[in-house]
């Protein structure tokens, strides 16, 4: 097989240089002798060049929506990106032959790329961006071709010198698969059809006159896609947490056209005083200070000690501006201590408020229930996280002091809520951009310790990321529709 390899590549390349050949002779001299490593790449199974399913997908969540709701995403031009929050619409690519084309409103969520070809089309949607000539028709046929088997030297030579800038020496090589004899009989009736699928793309593919509206046809179907075996019901709008430090959501067009939703939040430097709580943030020159009322009155509920905290005001300063002191009308929460937090949102009891409120006359009903709702509220949030911090390995490098960041989330909540209130309007004449600032800087760090919450290194600067989208595939909830492989090229 290596042998009639090298025959079929070095036809390919007839016309390169003798240095190109001495490349392509040194590929295959090493191929020779990996070959028994090789082997798994140079063979083919159905469904198995990209084998991404739901069991793939990163924690998903959707209240990020809620808590974004408020400020107005920026386009962007580079991918190479500072804190922020960006939205694009992109190139994307049908990696799953033979199913239903998403619509408008369909629901995604992201999930790590798995399959025996996972490298070779991640590096093709890579490149594609540097490559802005070769259409998107174009890089779509290539997938479908790693997808269905088909040999790179049976594409008319027309489309195999157009697509050659996206591959090296050693891709083609790759693509030279060995389609394996599969008695058709003994496949299950599901992967029947996707053999079928796969051939009627690989007999298109190999004519003369291969056209993409064909394959097209064959590769996606149209209509509104029946419940597959194994579908989970995904809302449009769902966000995930990639291991760049972004959050993402991805919301289809169709097949070929995705709208994308990135953010990443700001890394702010926090104080603390002597109890513990939040008194500053700062970030590029703007400081917000958390003025309290008092040192906390401190309650007993039951098993637990508590304190009241009444923030009184807040002062801002910045670059263009005088500092201002702006009243916090309505900022009081209830400390309740780690202890209580973490039995409330681990469910390790029933909590009886009127109970707790016995012999205790700093608190009303009304207030405790609130705060106690907020915890409640807080927990699926915590749930989320947890599972995000789940979908990495943190064996390696375990996360530290997890609950100080669980509490600095949930009281940098109330802070942000005291602030809605004590900055609205926030569009005053001449200060509008300026106290945005400052609530942008509030709301940045609450997402910054779910980033802590983790396990992530969270590194304490600005510096520009790039999210890496190709690493990723937006995944359905109807295991009949397509999944979708995310290129950086903008439309």
């Amino acid at each position: 097989m290596i042998k009639r390899l090298t025959t079929i590549l070095l036809v390919l390349t007839i016309s390169s240089s003798s240095a190109s050949a001495q490349d392509l002779d040194g590929l295959f001299n090493k191929v020779k002798k990996g070959a028994k490593s090789l082997s798994k790449s140079l063979s083919w199974e159905p469904g198995k060049a990209v084998s991404t399913s739901l069991k793939d997908t990163l924690a998903g969540f959707y209240w990020m929506n809620d808590q974004l709701k408020a400020r107005t995403p920026d386009t962007l031009s580079t991918f190479l990106l500072k804190p922020g929050y960006y939205k694009t619409t992109l190139r994307s690519y049908c990696l799953h032959a033979g199913t239903y084309g998403p619509s408008r409103g369909s629901g995604y969520q992201l999930a790590n790329f798995e399959g025996t070809q996972k490298k070779l089309i991640i590096s093709i949607l890579e490149k594609s961006t540097d490559h802005p000539n070769i259409s998107q028709s174009d890089v779509q046929t290539l997938i479908w071709g790693i997808e269905a088997g088909n040999k790179f030297s049976s594409y008319p030579t027309d489309f195999q010198a157009r697509v050659k800038p996206l591959l090296s020496l050693k891709d083609i090589a790759l693509m030279e698969i060995n389609v394996k004899d599969i008695v058709e009989s003994n496949l299950p009736s599901e992967v029947q059809r996707l053999m079928n699928t796969y051939q009627s793309l690989r007999q298109e593919m190999q004519s003369a006159q291969m056209s993409f509206d064909k394959l097209e046809d064959i590769a996606v179907k149209v209509g509104a896609p029946p419940i597959g075996v194994g579908s989970i019901t995904i809302d449009e709008g769902k966000w995930s947490y990639l291991n760049s430090g972004y959050f993402i959501k991805v919301d289809p067009q169709s097949y070929s056209t995705s709208d994308v939703t990135l953010y990443r939040p700001s890394y702010a430097d926090v104080s603390y005083d002597s109890q513990n709580r939040i008194s500053s943030y700062t970030n590029d020159g703007y400081k917000l200070t958390v003025n309290y009322k008092d040192n906390g009155t401190p309650v007993q509920l039951g098993d637990y000690t508590a304190n009241v905290q009444q923030i009184e005001s807040y002062t801002v300063e910045g670059p263009g501006q005088p500092t201002q002191t702006v009243p916090a009308e309505g900022g009081k929460y209830i400390d309740f201590g780690m202890d209580f937090v973490n039995d409330a949102l681990q469910g390790a009891k029933d909590f009886n408020l009127d109970q707790m409120l016995k012999d205790n006359t700093n608190l009303s009903l009304e207030q405790l229930q609130n705060a106690y709702n907020d915890i409640k509220k807080w927990k699926g949030r915590y749930d989320d996280l947890k599972n995000i911090h789940d979908d990495f390995n943190m064996d390696q490098n375990p996360p530290q002091d997890l609950n100080k960041y669980i509490k600095d989330s949930y009281v940098n909540e109330t802070i942000q809520k005291a602030m809605e209130v004590s900055l609205n309007p926030i569009d005053k004449k001449g200060q509008s951009e300026w106290l945005k600032n400052h609530f942008k800087m509030v709301s940045d760090f609450f997402f910054y310790s779910i980033c802590k919450l983790r396990g992530d290194d969270c590194r304490p600067d600005n510096d520009p990321k790039n999210p890496k989208l190709p690493d990723y595939i937006a995944q359905p909830g109807n295991t009949n529709a397509q999944r979708l492989g995310l290129s950086e090229y903008k439309k």
